[in-house]
């Protein structure tokens, strides 16, 4: 079966753009991971509380990644939009539920390392992906 220009099998632009994403992502773990090593040499309660902040960006994204974009057989354009839809609303259920659940749990935290460390994660995330093939993929 053909889809499009070429020989190219149904889900193949999904497959590329979910293995950037992961790759993304992994580069976002690792960056998150240095900045929290530094931040130890400030403090331990930086340290973590940064982690956690980067943790809160990197899981809900990396849950909504691998539901969204795969592929399933029999999956028409709607459906995969509102796989899209469904799976944004439970990424950002996720995040509150991840703050709500870090704000009661962990004591003493840093909510700057926290905060700063999500936005940069989200920061990092937009600017790759502008510059991922020339066009932005809001994930």
């Amino acid at each position: 079966m053909t889809v499009g220009k070429g020989n190219r099998k149904p889900g193949v632009h999904s497959q590329k753009t979910r293995n950037q994403t992961f790759r993304l992502l992994l580069i976002q773990s690792v960056l998150c991971g240095f900045g929290s090593l530094a931040l130890l040499l400030v403090g331990l309660e930086m340290a973590y509380s940064a982690l956690l902040g980067g943790g809160l960006y990197l899981l809900p994204t990396a849950y909504f990644t691998h539901r969204a974009l795969t592929f399933r057989e029999q999956q028409t354009p709607r459906q995969a939009l509102a796989e899209m839809y469904v799976s944004q609303i439970w990424k950002m259920g996720l995040t509150a539920a991840g703050f709500a659940a870090v704000f009661i749990l962990i004591h003493p935290l840093n909510p700057f390392s926290l905060f700063g460390m999500f936005i940069l994660m989200q920061i990092v995330g937009w600017i790759a992906q502008m510059n991922l093939n020339k066009r932005f993929l809001k994930l």
